[in-house]
């Protein structure tokens, strides 16, 4: 009597439905390979686990072989054919337990290996640990125990061709899942890596390719729990572990994701070009710091791997970069984010002492400049700078950032004459003009900063923009102090207003041109005398018109009050007038 222990996930009607609508035939061969060429099985004697009666293992192993060379799509290795290969190898038939099994066929280029040893005596066989293994992966296929006696052998053989069936149904599966995810179709893939991993739920092949196709769905959290199964079968599956840093990455678990490379480069820990692979990776995934600390093992293990030493400094800076702009512009930086410029900076150093001037990247040396400027270590920044200049002297952004360092260096001239030098090699430079008129008004040059300012408009830059620096500027040096200064204010304003400023810029500059000649008006008129009056009056009449044309500037204005400003204007144009009347 023959019969499973235990239900399978896919009962025997799920195979009788297999065998019933494949019989083995055109479909399979299609899908596995040419009709000219079967797959071939090694099947070697079944053993007794206990070395107990090894006749029924013998017939079990020959009715097997029986019914699978009856197949379309696969042929047993003849016992002959067997006994032969192990005679190579100085073997017997008694000697081939699985493992060898599995070499075996290895070396004869067979394509499956039935596996399988029985317990008991005549009157109740079990077969256990059944299992058709496939030689191009090693991923095995299991079956239940089935229940035999003596005589019993070709009932026995018939259930485990049976559940051949499911296994040949599995492998067309699987390889449908691969096909459709190489071509993208994504649906397809799905359903057919579904099927085949509810066959064989070990099917590790499968599961990886299902959870590169999550990946692609960007279902990265179900993505992840598959590549978790694998590992937790396979804890050094070099794909999986690769995908798994990708995604932890992406799920924001990023010390997941560097145990997952770490793990990986343990295969293989002197590849050096590999390590800085993997850390460019994990770095484009989003994780410079994780990058940073891969390379950061591989200088424990190389140190004089210069390679390294350039890698580990663009990670670094890329790292303080993130950690940055996180923070508050007006922050002071921490101990950590210290520390990662420094690492940057020694870094590149190191490269520079190696291979010279030419060996970093422009884009590397302004990493070092815009580094030494974030520690606020500004003379070392333009010293740094001015040196690699001598080398890269076509290089616009090191002239951006060489004058920002003079500019933090307080040394204006100087940062004038490097975006003079930034200019010259490309006018278009952004915000260019902005800066050098910026570093002029800010020295209060002023009519200087005019033409600069009108570059700047012409390069795209806002008119607006460009008056409101002026206007800023001149409120700040010459109305916010307690001293002011209003004559030089309206002047300042004047030049504000040669640019072809919006409506409601010109309704700001008019009220402010306005509010300095009242002012300039107050103290021009003090005396009191015809005189002054006659000086003063154009003055006011002069501010209560820009008032009137900025009356909506004003209103916008909580802090401004509109008719105040107007009525006293028209008092004091009144009063200058009579003065001068009087005077007549």
């Amino acid at each position: 009597m023959t019969g499973r222990h235990g239900p399978r996930i896919v009962t025997l009607a799920a195979v009788a439905a297999v065998m019933a609508a494949t019989a083995f035939g055109a479909a399979q061969a299609q899908a596995q390979q040419s009709v000219s060429s079967r797959f071939r099985v090694l099947v070697p004697d079944f053993r007794h686990t206990a070395g107990g009666d090894k006749k029924f293992g013998e017939k079990l192993a020959d009715e097997v072989r029986d019914l699978i060379s009856d197949l379309d799509t696969h042929v047993a290795v003849k016992e002959g054919d067997i006994k032969d290969e192990l005679k190579r190898f100085g073997l017997k038939m008694q000697d081939l337990d699985c493992v060898r099994a599995r070499q075996l066929a290895q070396a004869g280029n067979y394509q499956v290996v039935l596996c399988a040893e029985y317990s008991g005596d005549k009157s109740a066989f079990t077969v256990s640990a059944i299992q058709f293994i496939a030689v191009e992966n090693g991923e095995a296929f299991d079956v239940d125990p089935i229940q035999s006696a003596d005589k019993q052998e070709k009932a026995a053989a018939r259930e485990m061709v049976q559940a051949f069936a499911l296994f040949v149904e599995q492998s067309r599966r699987a390889q449908w899942c691969g096909d459709y995810a190489a071509s993208q179709q994504w649906d397809s893939a799905m359903e057919n890596c579904d099927i085949a991993l509810e066959l064989n739920p070990g099917a590790t092949s499968v599961r990886y390719v299902r959870a590169d196709v999550l990946r692609q769905l960007e279902r990265f959290e179900e993505a992840l729990e598959e590549v978790m199964r694998i590992l937790d079968e396979s804890p050094f599956h070099e794909n999986a572990l690769l995908l798994g840093g990708y995604l932890a990455v992406q799920l924001d678990q990023k010390e997941r994701a560097r145990e997952y490379y770490r793990d990986y480069l343990k295969l293989d820990p002197t590849n050096g070009s590999v390590r800085m692979n993997v850390a460019y990776n994990l770095a484009q995934d989003g994780d410079p710091l994780g990058g940073m600390k891969l390379i950061e093992e591989g200088i424990e293990i190389d140190s004089g791997n210069i390679d390294f030493y350039q890698q580990y400094g663009n990670f670094a800076f890329a790292a303080a970069e993130e950690v940055r702009r996180e923070m508050d512009s007006d922050s002071e930086l921490g101990p950590d984010l210290v520390e990662l410029y420094h690492k940057a900076i020694s870094a590149y150093e190191r490269v520079l002492e190696a291979n010279g001037e030419e060996a970093l990247l422009v884009s590397q040396v302004r990493n070092v400049g815009v580094a030494y400027i974030q520690l606020d270590e500004v003379t070392e920044a333009a010293d740094f700078l001015y040196a690699a200049l001598q080398a890269h002297g076509g290089e616009a952004s090191l002239w951006a950032v060489y004058a920002r360092a003079l500019t933090e260096s307080d040394r204006i001239d100087d940062a004038l004459a490097a975006l003079s030098s930034l200019e010259a090699i490309d006018s278009d430079w952004p915000s260019l003009h902005l800066r050098m008129a910026s570093l002029l008004i800010g020295s209060g040059r002023f009519e200087d900063a005019v033409p600069v300012l009108t570059k700047a408009v012409e390069h795209d830059s806002s008119p607006d923009a460009a008056a409101h620096m002026i206007y800023a500027s001149a409120h700040s040096r010459y109305v916010a102090p307690s001293q002011k200064n209003y004559p030089r204010f309206v002047e300042l304003i004047q030049l504000a207003k040669r640019f072809e400023v919006g409506e409601t810029k010109r309704q700001e500059l008019d009220f402010w041109h306005g509010f300095g000649l009242y002012n300039r008006g107050m103290a021009m008129q003090e005396p009191e005398t015809v005189a002054s009056a006659n000086r003063s009056l154009p003055v006011f009449q002069e501010a209560l018109r820009l008032f009137r044309r900025s009356r909506a500037y004003a209103d916008r204005q909580p802090s401004i009050d509109y008719n105040t400003f107007v009525s006293a204007t028209s008092a004091y144009i009144d009063i200058q007038e009579a003065l001068i009347k009087r005077g007549r």
